[in-house]
């Protein structure tokens, strides 16, 4: 049986953040911790976060560049805060050749409330059911120690903003890699629109 290893690596596509002042603004440690199930069995990785503040547009976000602590890679990635406490993510990643991307939400705990992947060797569903509804597996996970980053000021002209769009999208079943890109485009805000 092939063991899935889930390391992270760098999406190109995320916009330069701009810093935000504060304690909390850059290298905050943290972790990313993931499990893959498939083929009846479940792969834990475990990752060392670095969580910087930024801002995107009209709202803070969360990049975090991730390495792994058990032999899972490294990568980068977004988070876009919400204002219970938890949010959204996406983060694309490679490990020895093995790509794929992730996205979804979290609750003020940290721990996901849906996700999916996408990988080289085909599509995650959230959960712990494993291969099954013609998925390669499932995936759930949890982010610690993501830092408290303080929230732009808003100018009068902006209505919505990105995180609406993003769990917007993640509400309406987007999954994957189309979730990852939609995470990506800052300039996507208010309402989730299909078209």
């Amino acid at each position: 049986m092939r063991k899935i290893l889930l390391g992270l690596a760098a999406t190109a596509a995320i916009a330069a953040p701009i810093a935000v002042a504060g304690s909390a603004s850059a290298n905050t440690p943290g972790t990313l911790d993931t499990t893959t199930h498939a083929d009846g069995t479940s792969y834990v990785h475990h990752f060392a976060a670095d969580y910087t503040c930024g801002v995107s547009g009209d709202h803070a976000i969360v990049n975090f560049t991730i390495t792994g602590v058990t032999a899972s890679g490294s990568g980068t990635g977004v988070l876009t805060p919400d204002t219970q406490g938890g949010g959204t993510f996406a983060f694309t990643g490679e490990n020895n050749g093995y790509k794929y991307s992730y996205g979804g939400a979290y609750g003020a705990n940290g721990v996901w409330t849906q996700a999916s992947a996408t990988a080289d060797d085909g599509g995650y569903n959230f959960g712990t059911d494993g291969t099954k509804d013609g998925f390669r597996g499932s995936v759930d996970g949890s982010f610690s120690d993501v830092p408290p980053c303080p929230t732009p000021e808003v100018p009068a002209t902006v209505t919505g903003n990105h995180g609406e769009y993003v769990s917007g999208a993640a509400k309406a079943g987007v999954k994957g890699t189309d979730l990852a890109k939609i995470a990506k485009d800052v300039t996507k805000v208010g309402p989730y629109n299909k078209g």
